[in-house]
């Protein structure tokens, strides 16, 4: 299983792990002589790195990093964070993230889960609220027959297995009464899954985020909306469970950081959209980019998980287990990380 889930995208990040350790200290603002050192007060917190995967071109953390939002809440505690370049889907970065080059990063429940399956130690640590997700959902190509999720059956759908588009997929199935035993779900990572959809090799996709948008663009048919299937599947920042452990008041701050962002992106939700670029395959436009900018106008608040959360994350996981995307039934403690009971287990240097 964990070959055929990998996939090709996992061989090909393998080959690129150094080249991304290079490309993170290119990443890195080169601070002014004097100032790379501590202060006194934030000396007594261990010392950590969050090389964050990319955020791509839209989005809280990618404004976040255009504004250099980050650089010194961390600083409090004896953090700084790195922007590691990155495919833009948590399972495909999972070379990277075992080999150290990404330690933290956004994405969404299931893609953790599905990494702790497969021993990649990554907990989540924030969580959002459900959201009317618009921007992903289950494709079928332009002028397919294919024009409801009961026209399936039988039919190849490329998911990015055990993660967000294998549970869209499943949770669309499942609402619509189809079993996922009669539906073919290919593991294919989404930058490879864009192109056999687009060459007709495979009969529909689940897909999120700008692969969704770009397909849509060029004229894909939606046949069901994240925003339609009561999704428990929420936007999370997850990392290292080692990082965690050395630092979590640095995690309190990065999570206070994002909730000034997302406050400012729910009040003025145009300057989220093409943060680096409005032009090329990055960038949206037209009904898209209206579609976004409400999207981001009621954008999730991210905050430290509850026990609500705590069990919407349980239905994650059980829904990937009863379908065979992952083969162990995780506990929800084993993918929520606490950060309250960390804070006081510490090492605090004297």
């Amino acid at each position: 299983m964990n070959s055929t889930w990998m996939g090709s995208t996992a061989r090909g990040l393998a080959l690129v792990i150094s080249m991304t350790w290079a490309l993170i200290a290119c990443e890195r603002r080169v601070e002014p002589a004097g100032e790379g050192a501590p202060s006194a007060a934030a000396s007594k917190y261990e010392r950590i790195e969050l090389r964050f995967s990319d955020p791509g071109n839209a989005g809280v953390m990618a404004f976040g990093k255009r504004e250099h939002s980050f650089d010194a809440e961390l600083a409090k505690y004896n953090a700084t964070i790195v922007w590691v370049p990155a495919a833009g889907a948590f399972s495909a970065n999972f070379e990277a993230m075992n080999a150290g080059a990404i330690n933290s990063s956004g994405g969404a429940v299931s893609p953790v889960v599905g990494a702790l399956a497969h021993d990649l130690k990554f907990r989540i640590f924030a969580i959002g609220n459900p959201a009317g997700v618009r921007q992903a959902g289950v494709l079928a190509p332009k002028g397919s027959e294919i024009r409801s999720l009961q026209d399936l059956v039988g039919k190849r759908v490329a998911v990015n297995w055990a993660a967000h588009g294998d549970y869209v997929l499943l949770k669309a199935l499942e609402r619509a009464g189809v079993p996922a035993d009669k539906v073919v779900r290919v593991p294919i990572q989404p930058p490879e899954a864009a192109a056999a959809f687009a060459t007709g090799k495979i009969d529909a996709w689940s897909t999120f985020g700008v692969f969704f948008s770009t397909a849509v663009k060029n004229g894909a048919r939606v046949l069901a909306a994240e925003s339609e299937i009561e999704s428990d599947d929420v936007s999370v920042n997850a990392a290292s469970e080692v990082l965690l452990k050395k630092n979590p008041e640095a995690f309190r701050a990065f999570i206070r950081v994002v909730e000034r962002l997302s406050e400012q992106a729910r009040r003025e939700p145009e300057k989220f959209q093409n943060v680096f670029t409005d032009k090329g395959p990055a960038a949206v436009s037209g009904d898209l980019l209206r579609e976004a900018i409400e999207d981001t106008r009621n954008a999730p608040r991210i905050h430290v998980p509850s026990a609500e959360d705590k069990s919407r994350v349980a239905r994650v996981a059980k829904l990937l287990f009863d379908n065979r995307s992952i083969d162990r039934d995780i506990r929800v403690d084993e993918i929520v990380f606490d950060l309250d009971a960390a804070r006081q287990h510490a090492a605090v240097a004297p």
